[in-house]
């Protein structure tokens, strides 16, 4: 009798690690499937960003890219054009306040969603630029597309703005 009752528990005690581990699972599932689009607004504090380097922001489903950029890379920036694809961005989405050269609201940040226009995959800093992970398209560090063997557009922009001292990035996706 007591070997049954010891087996009973012990199936008892697996069919509900088994049943929490199935519920953690969905849960996982639902959280990543949910729309960006879940807050009015994103805040994300920005102390410490390192001058013309890439770093990728997550909240929720919303990944953004921002660069901090040196006076050096925004006279590069404004001087290039040849190698892009949409020197313009006529063909590109951005807020009315980032229809520039730079494609920004401040000229000395880059804000850009940190999903590749080529194939839809995440970006990853590369020097002087970013690069969609899964074919490889290149940006330069105002989200520009890069020439190259495919066409694809610029990155797009978020409506967004900063705090006075350029601490916190709010993002209205």
């Amino acid at each position: 009798m007591s070997d049954r009752r010891t087996l009973v528990t012990a199936v008892k005690s697996v069919s509900i690690a088994a049943g929490l581990a199935l519920l953690y699972v969905m849960l996982d599932f639902m959280i990543d499937v949910r729309p960006a689009r879940i807050h009015d607004s994103y805040q994300f504090k920005l102390d410490g960003l390192p001058v013309d380097a890439a770093i990728i922001l997550r909240q929720d489903n919303l990944s953004i890219v921002i660069i901090r950029r040196s006076p050096e890379v925004i006279k590069l920036l404004r001087e290039s054009g040849g190698n892009l694809q949409d020197p313009h961005s006529g063909s590109s989405s951005q807020p009315d306040n980032a229809e520039n050269s730079l494609r920004s609201i401040h000229p000395g940040y880059y804000v850009g969603y940190a999903i590749g226009t080529d194939l839809g995959c995440g970006l990853e800093a590369i020097e002087n630029g970013l690069r969609e992970i899964c074919s490889q398209a290149r940006y330069d560090f105002a989200g520009r597309a890069l020439q190259g063997a495919r066409q694809f557009e610029n990155l797009a922009i978020p409506d967004y703005n900063f705090s006075n001292n350029f601490n916190i990035l709010t993002i209205r996706p």
